[in-house]
């Protein structure tokens, strides 16, 4: 029984890895269901649509949308997280697989562990 668990949550893509990505492999559209949609252009703009914004309980609460700017750190070079001016929140941070990269934030509570995830496009 264990060992069908271990092989469906790695099927599934249930066990978060993280990643560094370089800056040029961030660029493009991220976005997964209802959760919204992030364009960061190589110039350094953000463009985000219909991010979800999530309440302590882990509830959408509304959505933000606009233009801002986006930036990488611990360095440019290789990045673990990402940051925006814009749809203030938790720092996103990189995981999932070199060839299906995603990143995620924790939203609304800490201590629920809720997260919103997208996946680059």
């Amino acid at each position: 029984m264990a060992l069908a668990v271990v092989v469906l949550t790695l099927a599934t893509g249930c066990i978060w890895q993280q990643q560094t990505l370089a800056r040029a492999d961030i660029v493009g559209t991220w976005t997964e269901g209802d959760t919204g949609t992030l364009l960061f252009k190589d110039d350094g703009t953000v463009v985000v649509t219909n991010l979800a914004e999530i309440n302590d309980n882990g509830d959408k609460m509304s959505e933000c949308s606009g233009t801002g700017e986006w930036g990488v750190y611990p360095d440019a070079k290789e990045a673990e997280t990402l940051w925006t001016t814009v749809c203030d929140g938790n720092p996103w941070k990189f995981g999932g697989s070199k060839a299906h990269p995603q990143m995620r934030r924790s939203v609304g509570d800490p201590d629920n562990g809720n997260h919103q995830t997208l996946s680059r496009k």
